[in-house]
């Protein structure tokens, strides 16, 4: 299962390497095909998106956040995140070439990641990973909605899920993807597209977010709206890019018992190949945090370049824990 993210890709039927029933495979490609096709616009005007979310699992108790997102068709992007101490303000001007940012730390929290992968809304797409096994009818918040239980299949892993789409509309309802659990409500129209009023996130059965989102057009754009920070650093775009490569990504001690699981870290590659700022993006075992933070620091890779010179690049690191 891959993402689709805001782009609609083309869903073709390929030989697949698991004996399943071709026509319902075809059928579950419909009407995944048309829950993308429902929420992708064939075009944008020039926008506000405006975003409240709502921390639920915090250890401190629920913190609140906003992000926004101002385009200007052609010209440029604004973005600005406020999450307690984390203030986050990017200007992307597309004709000028270059970014103006101002932020408290270069590697943005967890949760801030996540709402953007969530909002507008979170579109995927089968792969030759993913083998349907049955379309069932069902109901969500009262309305028929017909669900895609499917299982993904990749070397010993093995996760059961599930996409449900609303029978009417088409919009995507609900998506079970292996210990996620994404709902989306309250559809709104924008742009001839159909986007989620509400998005309610469960990571590994515990309640994580609650977002609410709106979208409105801006009839006017005045000078001020792509104005950068006057604290901004100003980042221009590379002309030609290298991304990073591993050289050395050493995986935790195997252990003696208990089950697998995987934890997934982001941070900065830096311009010294080393990993810097890691934080736990996705953990089911907490305890094994501490652990998978020591073990990113061992990894090394080429650095990212930019214009042929080393440069730091987000990344995200994947971290096998075997029989623990």
């Amino acid at each position: 299962m891959r993402s689709a993210a805001i782009v609609l890709a083309l869903l073709v039927s390929a030989p697949q390497p698991f004996a399943q029933d071709l026509r319902l495979r075809q059928e579950a490609v419909r009407l995944l095909e048309r829950a993308n096709v429902v929420s992708v616009p064939p075009s944008l005007p020039n926008l506000e998106r405006t975003v409240k979310f709502r921390v639920l699992d915090s250890v401190s108790g629920p913190q609140e956040g906003t992000f926004s997102r101002v385009v200007v068709q052609g010209t440029g992007r604004r973005d600005e995140v406020v999450f307690g101490d984390y203030h986050l303000i990017n200007v992307w001007l597309w004709t000028g070439g270059h970014l103006a940012t101002t932020r408290t730390s270069e590697v943005s929290p967890p949760v801030i990641h996540d709402v953007e992968r969530l909002t507008p809304i979170c579109l995927v797409m089968f792969d030759d990973e993913d083998v349907i096994n049955a379309i069932t009818e069902s109901l969500a918040d009262g309305h028929p909605v017909r669900c895609i239980q499917f299982s993904t299949v990749a070397g010993t892993n093995r996760d059961e899920n599930e996409l449900c789409v609303d029978s009417a509309s088409g919009t995507l309802v609900s998506e079970k993807l292996g210990d996620q659990l994404i709902e989306n409500s309250q559809f709104f129209p924008f742009a001839n597209a159909l986007y989620p009023g509400r998005v309610t996130y469960t990571y590994a059965g515990v309640p994580r977010l609650e977002i609410s989102q709106s979208m409105t057009e801006l009839t006017e754009v005045t000078p001020d709206v792509l104005a950068a920070p006057p604290d901004a650093q100003i980042r221009d775009f590379c002309k030609t890019s290298r991304r990073a490569f591993g050289i050395s990504k050493p995986q935790p001690e195997p252990g003696d018992g208990g089950g697998d699981t995987d934890l997934v870290l982001r941070g900065l590659i830096g311009p010294d190949a080393k990993v810097h700022d890691a934080v736990v993006q996705y953990s089911d075992r907490p305890d094994l945090n501490a652990e998978a933070l020591a073990v990113i620091q061992q990894w090394v890779f080429t650095p990212a370049m930019c214009d042929g010179r080393p440069v730091s690049t987000h990344a995200s690191f994947t971290l096998h824990f075997r029989a623990r």
